[in-house]
């Protein structure tokens, strides 16, 4: 077992500055308002967003809050098969030597859903030391939030680390938001610089890297990980040559209306194999799907989905560079729809609770380009409605 090379603050009195960086995510502002209260905290996101440097910098935030650095544990089961009961045995022992239950104690717990059986385990340790606070991340959401959900209802709450957003990376790239923001006008060209690196450069690792590591870093450090390791280890997938294919279908085709039976020929596939295929990749994060608005946010069509990768940067570093799309698929990370609107001959983008969206990525927006939009409007009585253009900027 790794205990003491994991929990290096226990010869050191605070976390490695390496491990705990001094930027901290928005999420880690939110996330510390939570430290006090009995519910088990669940971070969950896309691999390499800086879950574990979450973790981190909440170790080290405890540590100077004056928390005991050996009231703290962390264990990564990504690096090791050992059970829950092994650990805190040897914990308990070895280096708390005290009785757990009288001790205040906060438990970190990385890829949790590597863990087999992990939330009744954690339903357990809850239920039996009420003063251990745990804190859990994952990187799977159908493991983590369904099963979670069930078992320790009123026991967890989730916390869901994106990737950065602009304002995020403009800070980790040295620049000021805020000082960008004040002035647009006069920093134009710096932000366009700024916005063309983060398309391809939303992962905090990557924020200062060359365009051929990312490349590599995005293919084969996150997209390859997780199908051989993550979609094989939850969901006994073997298959990995389909959805590889799978996957640059919808990478280089971001906004892909996929039809099933066609999809599922072209693979070569069964309909109900590929339905499960696009299920296990929206559930590690790679790809988003938004479904077709029926008059009501409740209600959308299950027929011809819509599928997008999470970022763009996916598209970018499967070599797909239509500048349009590319930026599509930019306003669905930021915007979060979870629908679009087709009928007959008319669409529109996407639909949120506020307004509808069109992306008309040009300098000039004609007459005809608005015309499903009023459409769209006039039929689900929306007052306003948003263009993203390349330049234009008008009402």
């Amino acid at each position: 077992m790794k205990l003491e090379i994991f929990n290096h603050w226990w010869k050191l009195g605070r976390v490695k500055k390496e491990f705990s960086p001094k930027y901290k995510r928005k999420l880690f502002y939110e996330i510390i308002k939570y430290m006090d209260k009995r519910q088990i905290l669940a971070l969950v996101g896309l691999r390499r967003t800086g879950k574990t440097t979450l973790l981190y910098q909440l170790i080290q935030h405890l540590i100077e809050q004056g928390i005991n650095p050996f009231n703290i544990l962390y264990f990564s089961f990504d690096e090791e098969d050992v059970s829950v009961e092994e650990i805190l045995d040897y914990y308990e022992k070895e280096i708390l030597k005290k009785d757990l239950s009288n001790e205040k104690v906060f438990l970190f717990f990385d890829e949790i859903q590597k863990l087999n059986n992990w939330e009744n385990k954690l339903k357990i340790l809850y239920d039996l030391y009420p003063k251990m606070k745990i804190i859990v991340s994952g990187s799977a959401s159908i493991n983590l939030l369904f099963k979670g959900k069930e078992t320790l209802a009123g026991r967890i709450f989730y916390f869901y680390l994106d990737l950065l957003d602009f304002e995020e990376f403009i800070e980790m790239r040295g620049l000021s938001y805020e000082k960008l923001k004040k002035r647009i006008n006069l920093w134009e060209k710096e932000i366009k610089l700024e916005l063309k690196e983060y398309f391809k450069k939303p992962f905090p690792e990557i924020v200062k890297a060359s365009d051929d590591f990312v490349s590599k870093y995005i293919k084969e450090g996150i997209v390859e990980r997780i199908i051989i390791k993550d979609i094989k280890d939850l969901f006994g997938i073997r298959e990995f040559d389909t959805i590889e294919k799978l996957i640059k279908l919808i990478f280089t085709n971001p906004g892909l209306m996929i039809n099933l039976e066609e999809v599922a020929n072209e693979l070569g596939i069964s309909r109900q194999a590929l339905n499960n295929y696009l299920y296990y990749l929206e559930a590690t994060y790679l790809i988003k799907s938004i479904g077709n608005f029926r008059g009501s946010f409740r209600a959308s069509s299950r027929k011809l989905k819509k599928y997008y990768p999470l970022h763009p940067c996916f598209s970018i570093a499967f070599g797909y560079d239509e500048k349009g799309k590319i930026v599509e698929n930019l306003v669905l990370f930021i915007t979060k729809a979870k629908h679009y609107w087709r009928q007959n001959n008319k669409e529109v983008d996407f639909i949120t609770k506020k307004f509808p969206i069109e992306v008309k990525y040009k300098n000039k927006v004609k007459e005809t380009d608005t015309k499903n939009l009023i459409y769209f409007m006039k039929k689900y009585n929306f007052n306003k409605a948003l263009i993203i253009t390349k330049n234009l900027e008008k009402k």
